[in-house]
């Protein structure tokens, strides 16, 4: 007795569709594991375009009496002490090698007008002068349009040996010169603080160094000779410090 059978049989013509998608997802999963994985970097910081910092301060204007000059940890002139009326004794900061401009036109017992703002920074907040003028002169300068000095003075360099030089350091106990007599050899802020150890338990020091020239604008406040110091050995081992 014959039994009708609708039901096709399977076979490889069935199994086809099913045997490439699972070719497929085996092809995209081996992809996925051999494709090296995308590192998630971490967002830009937004960039502002920020103008100067002179533009960024409220600019205000005073009159006063120059009543003396201050001086940075490296014994340059940089800032002035103003007797005003309205308020009282301040003291405004400036660029060390914008002093021989300042001081020419502010003399010490002349009354000047100032332009000058708020500078804060990282450790202070002070007034940062930008324009200065002589009421009874009329002459005026304003700070920016005064070029910077050269990093390193282009000279020929000079060879020392101090014995035993007084050991100048800022109010946070970094060094920043040696002097001896009447010369001071200056250190840039920061670039021996690796071995400050090394310079307060020495005695003697060879210095390769430049002398800066005093046109450059700098005052020193007992006029010494300044050098810029680019090398430095102790116990002879040398040190690049510029």
């Amino acid at each position: 007795m014959e039994q009708d059978n609708d039901v096709e049989p399977l076979t490889m013509k069935n199994y086809r569709p099913l045997l490439v998608v699972i070719i497929i997802l085996l092809l995209v999963i081996i992809w996925l594991l051999i494709k090296p994985p995308v590192p998630l970097l971490p967002k830009a910081p937004i960039q502002l375009d920020r103008p100067p910092m002179e533009r960024l301060q409220k600019q205000r204007i005073i009159t006063g009496i120059v009543t003396r000059y201050k001086n940075n940890p490296h014994l340059d002139i940089n800032s002035l002490e103003l007797k005003t009326e309205k308020a009282g004794s301040i003291t405004i900061d400036f660029r060390p090698h914008t002093a021989a401009w300042v001081t020419r036109i502010g003399t010490i017992g002349e009354l000047v007008t100032v332009t000058y703002g708020l500078n804060p920074s990282d450790k202070v907040v002070g007034y940062q002068l930008i324009a200065i003028k002589n009421n009874r002169t009329g002459i005026s300068q304003t700070l920016e349009d005064l070029p910077p000095p050269p990093d390193v003075p282009n000279q020929q360099t000079e060879k020392f040996k101090l014995e035993k030089p007084v050991l100048i350091t800022d109010q946070y106990g970094g060094i920043v010169a040696l002097r001896k007599n009447n010369l001071l050899f200056h250190f840039k802020p920061g670039l021996v603080d690796d071995i400050a150890h090394l310079i307060k338990e020495s005695d003697i020091f060879h210095l390769v160094a430049v002398r800066r020239q005093d046109d450059q604008g700098f005052i020193n406040i007992n006029h010494d000779k300044v050098y810029i110091v680019l090398s430095i050995t102790i116990d002879n081992k040398t040190f690049l410090v510029r």
